[in-house]
């Protein structure tokens, strides 16, 4: 006969076994999350980039049409604005 832990020994044993295994499913799942919110995160921050070169390229743009100009985003109205600063569009909703 081969030789048995007790019963409640066995039991306590494969209890803990499935919490470290859950656990480390946990773990796994966490990590492919984390994985996929970094692509996210660098495919946002590729998109930001290219949303500022295009905003430049608007601005420039407008200052070739309208020089140096203001810009309210909620109206469309522009005042013109000094040569000491470049152009700017303005938001009451940004912090810019």
């Amino acid at each position: 006969m081969a030789n048995k832990i007790e019963e409640k020994e066995l039991e306590s044993l494969q209890e803990n076994q499935n919490q470290i295994n859950q656990l480390l499913n946990k773990i796994g799942l966490f990590y492919l999350q984390k994985i996929n919110a970094e692509k996210v995160l660098d495919g946002s921050i590729d998109e930001s980039k290219d949303l500022s070169e295009k905003q430049g390229s608007i601005k420039k743009d407008l200052e070739q049409k309208y020089g140096k100009i203001s810009v309210d985003l909620t109206s469309g109205e522009y005042s013109e604005i000094s040569d000491e600063n470049s152009s700017e569009i303005s938001d009451e909703n940004s912090n810019e």
